[in-house]
């Protein structure tokens, strides 16, 4: 009576891990009748349980059950006692099963919560490495164009005057766009890694849409290069949020401007596979030495070869959570000065 009373679930196995016994615990928790549990292996009565043999003595396992009936996800925490004869073998497995369902949930949230709390911290640490380093250049050619520009307009505008101080103001737009650069991106990271993020999705033709992206990009003429697009498969329509996707594939292919100067130029190549697109984004530039490969996406990172090349480190970053928004996957190949390939695949949808 005491046993079957129990919140606790008690199994008597044979030294073969046959059941022999059973408290009615069993079908009161987690809905799996007594009769139906005698003479089997716990491995047959809970389907989760591992391959036997496993015994260690007083071995302690947690195995996630969902009930038949009213399909409760449960986590029973077992621990087994082996029973054993004068001579040293088992006669016996004694197991106790007790629910922790929530002691379990409450420790994966404050795992989940450290970790990400960890992660903050880390990326705390990077933004004020990088802000420092990144901001105190923009702001000294800020500081020293005003000062002199505010000594030349003291002096008489001749031709020559007129240059420098146009020249000078020209530093400081340069500067100031590149800080407004480095802000957005930290706004747009913290942005894309929060969960209600809204992703405004619409139809749109995808092998124009990367075809006007790439002209406009063209007639930016970005150090008058020119990137060369192809599609492969013809054009079809897609839903996806097009604001998200131009930041996706506009960083990609201004990264392979900027890290293949002096190369041949970039190429990008649409194809459509079956229920997805995905778009390449090929430079014949640096490449990425390959012991970093597995750092690339993460926030503040920038390769050790990439030398005087400006950049935040969070490009790719961004590019990563914002294609997990639209549910699509990025990878990339590399050879260290031959030059990468940058994947993305989408839905059609």
């Amino acid at each position: 009576m005491i046993i079957d009373q129990s919140e606790d679930i008690l199994l008597l196995t044979n030294a073969g891990m046959e059941v022999e016994f059973v408290s009615q615990s069993m079908e009161k928790i987690l809905e799996i009748p007594v009769a139906k549990s005698m003479g089997k292996k716990i491995n047959q009565v809970l389907d989760n349980f591992p391959s036997l043999p496993l015994m260690k003595p007083n071995q302690k396992m947690v195995i996630p059950v969902t009930t038949p009936k009213t399909k409760k996800r449960l986590l029973i925490e077992f621990e087994f006692k082996p029973q054993y004869t004068p001579t040293g073998s088992v006669q016996a497995i004694i197991a106790i099963g007790r629910n922790v369902t929530e002691r379990e949930n409450s420790l994966k949230k404050f795992k989940d919560t450290a970790f990400k709390e960890k992660e903050l911290n880390q990326l705390k640490s990077r933004f004020v490495s990088m802000a420092s380093h990144e901001f105190r250049t923009p702001l000294a050619t800020i500081l020293s164009s005003a000062l002199l520009i505010e000594m030349l307009l003291q002096k008489d505008f001749g031709p020559e005057i007129k240059a420098k101080i146009i020249n000078h103001v020209e530093k400081i737009v340069a500067q100031t766009n590149r800080l407004t650069d480095i802000t957005s991106d930290v706004l747009l990271l913290e942005k894309s890694i929060q969960t209600e993020m809204k992703v405004s999705l619409k139809r749109i033709r995808i092998g124009k849409f990367v075809e006007d992206l790439v002209d406009t990009i063209n007639r930016e003429s970005f150090e008058r290069r020119t990137v060369k697009f192809t599609m492969a498969d013809g054009d079809t329509t897609v839903m996806t949020d097009p604001s998200l996707l131009t930041h996706i594939f506009r960083n990609l292919i201004l990264n392979a401007l900027k890290y293949s100067e002096g190369a041949l130029d970039p190429e990008v190549y649409l194809h459509l596979r079956g229920s997805y697109f995905e778009v390449t984004v090929k430079d014949y530039g640096l490449g990425i030495p390959k012991e970093e490969h597995e750092q690339v996406f993460g926030s503040f990172y920038r390769a050790k070869n990439v030398g005087n090349i400006k950049g935040t480190g969070l490009g790719l970053n961004i590019v990563k959570e914002l294609t997990k928004k639209l549910q699509g996957e990025i990878w990339f190949t590399s050879s260290l000065g031959i030059g990468s390939e940058f994947y993305v695949s989408f839905p059609v949808k």
